[in-house]
């Protein structure tokens, strides 16, 4: 029997290209080797592994129906990605299993076998499988396998079968590991971000900003108060629009603006709400107001552009998942960035301070501004923690505007996708705040794609220019 094994190791020495590794590091190394493959006494390797168990017979049948293929230290038995159907027999020294930021999930030794056969197709390679120092495989075809005896085959297969089940305690546990330190790193972030907030926002120097910037329109705060109540139907809605002559002036000079670029001019409520539907007129009202309170200064334009496109995307996303109250939330993303502008004012003000305003809070500054108009606290409340998304899971946002929070962050997200064309990645708690609206089993590129994009598209006259061209391309 050992003769044998001495035979067969003599038949691969002399074997040439038959005995070069079909996956190492460096293939033109292995034909610089030496050919002579050290293999260890049958006894050792019949109690271990896949061949434990296995007949002296049985085990010389293996060895001549394969060359014996010599790895150094470093050379890849398969790479992730590769799909390979055979199965590798490890005769000689160690291999691991590595993920691909490089660290070992299994070490592996002699007898152990590498990849498996018991599907039709094969199967693609997650891992890298990586030898340790000076090894030797048996590399065995689904053909050759087939051929085998039921017996050898089958402690072949089930050896594999006791590899994955050893894989996947590790990846268990590791993942247990990671949660637990992810976990850590959310709190630790939110604790960060908790006591950067210095309570800047409501200090003194930024209340003397505060009074001085325009309040809202009587009429305009009228319609705000009356869209925040459940109780207010559109028709009353309408009826308060047509009945103020300033809010029919708002209406009508912005919707023949253009930012909209609409075809024919409209000259009257009835003809904007039958056009652009109930909703939209509240947002124009609104955002025009907003134009003549605050500075049109080229940044104010570009925050008013931005927030345009945003509560129109609140609005669709609102209606499209079933929660909250639609108006609302698009009127909360019109007013997202207002504590941008105020932070602009700051500047002016005190140049020399740039550098330290920059990295105040824009949305309590936000808040505390309409707050200063008299306006409903939930606004002020959604814009006040519309960030914490970025840092925080959902059970840190209050629960009576976590929704409108969770609404906000998403259509602000879709509005950056629709603009860079990266749909790639979600946010670090995108999955959470999915949840936190009900949504499980779909990402925010589905959701946006087969939810939210269709109703935008349904009424392009309704979106501001800008976003609609973008949509388009």
């Amino acid at each position: 029997m050992f003769g044998f094994w001495r035979k067969r190791v003599a038949a691969v020495a002399g074997a040439g290209e038959q005995a070069r590794p079909a996956a190492v590091a460096d293939p033109a190394a292995v034909s610089r080797r030496s050919a002579h493959v050290p293999v260890p006494p049958l006894g050792q390797m019949v109690g271990s592994g896949a061949v434990a168990g296995l007949r002296d017979t049985d085990l010389a049948a293996l060895c001549s129906l394969a060359p014996i293929r010599v790895l150094d230290a470093g050379d890849f038995v398969l790479r992730a990605g590769d799909r390979d159907p055979a199965i590798h027999l490890l005769i000689k020294g160690e291999v691991g299993l590595q993920d691909g930021a490089g660290a070992t999930l299994l070490e592996m030794g002699p007898g152990d076998s590498i990849g498996g056969l018991d599907s039709d197709a094969a199967e693609e390679v997650f891992y890298s499988t990586i030898a340790r120092g000076p090894a030797s495989i048996l590399s065995l075809s689904r053909e050759t396998v087939d051929g085998l005896g039921e017996g050898i085959k089958l402690r072949l297969l089930s050896q594999r079968q006791l590899r994955q089940q050893a894989l996947i305690q590790r990846l268990a546990a590791r993942d247990r590991d990671l949660s637990a330190r992810n976990q850590a790193l959310v709190e630790a972030l939110y604790r960060s971000r908790l006591a950067a907030d210095t309570g800047f926002s409501r200090s003194e120097a930024v209340g003397e900003v505060i009074r001085k910037v325009p309040r809202l329109p009587v009429s305009t705060a009228t319609l705000l108060a009356k869209l925040f109540d459940e109780r207010t139907t559109h028709a009353e809605v309408v009826d308060l629009v047509k009945s103020d002559p300033s809010l029919t002036s708002t209406l009508l000079k912005a919707v023949n603006s253009a930012l909209y670029s609409l075809q024919h001019k409209i000259d009257n409520v009835n003809h904007a709400v039958t056009l652009l539907g109930f909703d939209a007129v509240h947002q124009l009202i609104l955002s025009e107001s907003m134009r003549k309170s605050l500075p049109e200064t080229p940044r104010f334009l570009e925050i008013y552009q931005r927030s345009l496109e945003t509560s129109q995307l609140a609005f669709a996303t609102s209606q499209a998942v079933g929660v909250g109250r639609p108006a609302e939330v698009s009127t909360i993303g019109l007013l997202r960035e207002i504590g941008s502008v105020v932070l602009e004012l700051l500047k002016s003000q005190n140049p020399r301070l740039e550098g330290l305003l920059a990295t105040m809070d824009s949305a309590g500054l936000g808040a505390e501004l309409l707050r200063a108009w008299n306006l409903p606290e939930s606004l002020c409340r959604s814009i006040q923690f519309q960030h914490y998304p970025e840092f925080a899971l959902p059970e840190h946002v209050p629960g009576d505007v976590r929704e409108n929070v969770a609404l906000l962050h998403l259509a602000n997200r879709f509005r950056d996708r629709i603009h860079t064309g990266d749909g790639s990645r979600n946010g670090p708690f995108s999955d959470e705040y999915l949840a936190a609206l009900g949504l499980t089993g779909i990402g925010e590129q589905d959701l946006f794609h087969q939810k939210v994009k269709p109703r935008l598209m349904a009424r392009p006259q309704a979106l501001p220019k800008s976003l609609a061209d973008a949509l388009a391309s």
